[in-house]
């Protein structure tokens, strides 16, 4: 396959229709605060299939009692691990083939290999169906990725750092509004009416990325990386299978120990591959930059224990409350959805100011302050939720801490890298989020098993288990802040996208 060796341009040639064409190509020198109306109308385009992903957790999170119930299994764990390998195992193939083909092209497949799995999980007959149905589903998850990145080449340099934070930050309106229909679906007709209004929120991810312009295709060398890839899903999926399996088969298991080694020894080899390659899947060599393994490994950790502790929430409120057996709340999950409206609300609102503070302030500057809030919010709902009032207080500073980090991540990775990295730098803080979020969900299963009652074939947990799901997460935003505190100074994200298009800086430096 021959690809042009000639740099495409920053932002893709004008379409017909596009009024503010003109004014993208002119530069910085033109621009103006204000927002023309197709800018807006590609935002809110974008904002569904970029945090589909989210939502598809909430919902699938929101479900999961009552699936493990309906099909009597205490390997519930699979059915977000499935998902989440399969994003991992795809993602960089998706960001290498979106700079060859274009990222709206290769989002649209992305989406459509999504949908088969959503409809398979759906009118799954048993469990192992279900979890195979949550593999193919798993290959829309690196359009999240791709709609980042597009972010950068679809809007003005100055209008950058906006357009991520209402996207990043858009996550809290979603996943307000998306529990409070699912809720209503999986109180009114189970946990199959929920999973199907994912199938409509996947059709309608996909007739929103059709009305998005594509982007430009970069110059990629060489063929992609099967041998890569495959040494890394592999080896992810042996460690990730050894943590879960350590519990109930003994962590000195033969079982155990083979897969764990087994696995490390497929990462070790990934590295060597992806190192001496001449077109890697995951450009490793980036991570040599202090700023950018710093950027990218501070940040993906605590947001890792931000998903991960919306589990936490689900199986607390719809647990049934029985004497000795499990200390569920017993909310019908519409109760739930009304509850966490609030912090819904903040993650929201912490997204956009994320977007203005940027602009004169550091985004590392930012970014401390929402790990302490996360890291203070969690702790104090591992003392504090016996009832609404407190899932609420605990819910607001959560959700602020969580909305200023998925919106001040975006920031940093554009302070590091360049238009061209874009993508790769998007694709290897999901990878390493997506990693993060696997291992950690399967510690956080492993605390909550530690402290819980299996009845009927379900475990059950008790509020011990709760308390120390909670303060493991707090900890494990802790140790991302302790990785963040090593991120060198930060440029403000418009001086770097003016960087980009050879304009000169504004005068305020960032620190």
């Amino acid at each position: 396959m021959s690809l042009s060796p000639e740099p495409a341009p920053l932002f893709p040639p004008a379409a017909p229709g596009d009024p503010d064409a003109a004014g993208r190509l002119a530069g910085p020198a033109t621009e103006t605060a204000r927002w023309s109306a197709s800018e807006l109308r590609r935002l809110a385009a974008l904002i569904w299939p970029g945090q589909l992903l989210v939502v598809a957790g909430i919902i699938a999170a929101n479900s999961q009692p009552q699936i493990a119930q309906h099909f009597h299994t205490t390997q519930i764990a699979w059915f977000g691990l499935a998902f989440t390998l399969a994003t991992i195992v795809a993602t960089p193939f998706a960001v290498r083939l979106g700079d060859m083909y274009g990222k709206r092209r290769v989002m649209l497949v992305l989406a459509a290999a999504g949908l088969v799995g959503d409809l398979v999980t759906v009118m799954a007959p048993n469990y192992p169906v279900m979890v195979l149905g949550r593999v193919i589903g798993g290959l829309y998850g690196p359009v999240a990725v791709l709609v980042l990145a597009a972010v950068r080449e679809l809007f003005p340099p100055r209008k950058v750092a906006m357009a991520l934070g209402t996207v990043a930050g858009s996550v809290g309106v979603l996943s307000m509004l998306a529990p409070l229909l699912s809720g209503r679906l999986l109180d009114a007709f189970g946990w199959r009416g929920a999973l199907w209004f994912l199938v409509v929120s996947t059709v309608v991810a996909i007739l929103a990325l059709l009305t998005v312009p594509e982007t430009p295709r970069r110059a990629v060398a060489g063929r992609l990386d099967r041998v890569g890839a495959l040494l890394l899903g592999g080896g992810l999926a042996l460690i990730v299978f050894a943590v879960g399996q350590g519990r109930d088969w003994g962590w000195s298991s033969a079982g155990v120990v083979s897969s764990l080694v087994a696995g490390l020894a497929a990462l070790a080899a990934f590295v060597a591959v992806e190192l001496r390659v001449a077109a890697p899947i995951l450009d490793l060599r980036m991570l040599r930059r202090r700023s950018l393994a710093t950027v990218l490994l501070g940040s993906s950790v605590p947001q890792a224990a931000f998903f991960a502790s919306q589990a936490v929430l689900i199986f607390l409120a719809l647990f049934p409350p029985i004497p000795h057996v499990s200390d569920g709340l017993g909310w019908s999950t519409t109760h739930t959805a009304v509850v966490g409206i609030p912090a819904g609300i903040v993650t929201f609102a912490a997204g956009v100011g994320v977007g203005r503070a940027v602009r004169t302030t550091s985004p590392r500057s930012v970014w401390y302050v929402g790990l302490g809030l996360l890291a203070t919010g969690l702790a104090l709902a591992g003392f504090y939720h016996q009832d609404a009032t407190q899932i609420v207080l605990t819910g607001v500073v959560t959700g602020l801490g969580g909305g200023i980090l998925m919106a001040g991540q975006q920031a940093m990775i554009v302070s590091v890298v360049s238009a061209d990295e874009q993508a790769a730098a998007n694709g290897l803080s999901s990878l390493l989020t997506q990693v993060f979020l696997a291992l950690t969900n399967q510690a956080l299963y492993a605390v909550l098993a530690a402290d819980s009652t299996v009845l009927r074939g379900t475990a059950f947990y008790h509020d011990t288990a709760y308390t120390h799901a909670y303060l493991t997460m707090a900890a494990v935003v802790v140790l991302g802040l302790l990785i963040s505190l090593a991120i060198p100074r930060l440029a403000r994200p418009a001086d770097v996208a003016a960087h980009d298009l050879g304009a000169p800086p504004a005068a305020t430096s960032a620190v």
